[in-house]
């Protein structure tokens, strides 16, 4: 493996990325130690990690790695690979389930937190249709109204996400827990458009149909 002289853009979109839909793995299995860099997403973001994510690992490491579709639906990416999972651990992000994380201070350093919202955005993100499920007298989707979301279990993260959109000057909802799970929403269109302006995401950038 390759040991890069310093966190790119890129590498910060795809630690964003694996903060929200990746793990780290170390394990003995009898003497034999598995060490794994592993990623899950929808079926519709293998185009993402083909095109994006696994030639990111292959410049910045050059480390592989198996990309493949399974049946159950989901785009698997792993990476079987000591050195990497030792890396990217030193960077901070955990080993084994991941109880709270947060940005590399790296990351904040080289003034990449917008790449590495990014990829959160892509694994935790979603823009949608605003809805109203309390009166029937009112339309039950606003087609002309958006919200966008984030949402995970990971505290500092979260908190570190709306202090810099904040401190991007986009305005965001008040950061909600429930059952340990926050949601930080973004509600007004103007503050959306800033969003995608200053944020950039290469997908979710447009809701999904209407389906009634």
């Amino acid at each position: 493996m390759n040991v890069p002289p310093d966190v790119t853009p890129d590498l910060a979109e795809v630690i964003g990325l694996h903060l929200g839909d990746g793990c780290l793995s170390r394990r003995l299995h009898g003497r034999h130690e598995s060490n794994v860099v592993a990623f899950t997403a929808h079926k519709s973001e293998f185009w993402y990690y083909e095109e994006f994510v696994k030639p990111t690992m292959e410049t910045t490491f050059g480390v592989s790695g198996r990309l493949y579709l399974r049946n159950d639906n989901t785009t698997r990416y792993h990476i079987n690979d000591k050195e990497l999972v030792t890396y990217l651990s030193g960077l901070g992000l955990p080993i084994g389930k991941k109880a709270d994380a947060m940005i590399p201070r790296v990351i904040f350093k080289k003034g990449y937190t917008s790449r590495c919202i990014r990829g959160v955005y892509h694994a935790e993100g979603s823009l949608y249709r605003r809805y109203s499920k309390a009166y029937n007298q009112h339309a039950r989707v606003y087609d002309n109204l958006l919200s966008l979301q984030i949402r995970m279990k990971l505290k500092t993260l979260m908190n570190q996400i709306h202090d810099e959109l904040i401190r991007f000057g986009i305005l965001c909802n008040r950061l909600t827990e429930k059952h340990g799970v926050y949601t930080l929403r973004v509600t007004s269109q103007l503050e959306i458009a800033k969003f995608m302006e200053v944020i950039g995401p290469r997908y979710k950038s447009t809701p999904p149909p209407i389906t009634l």
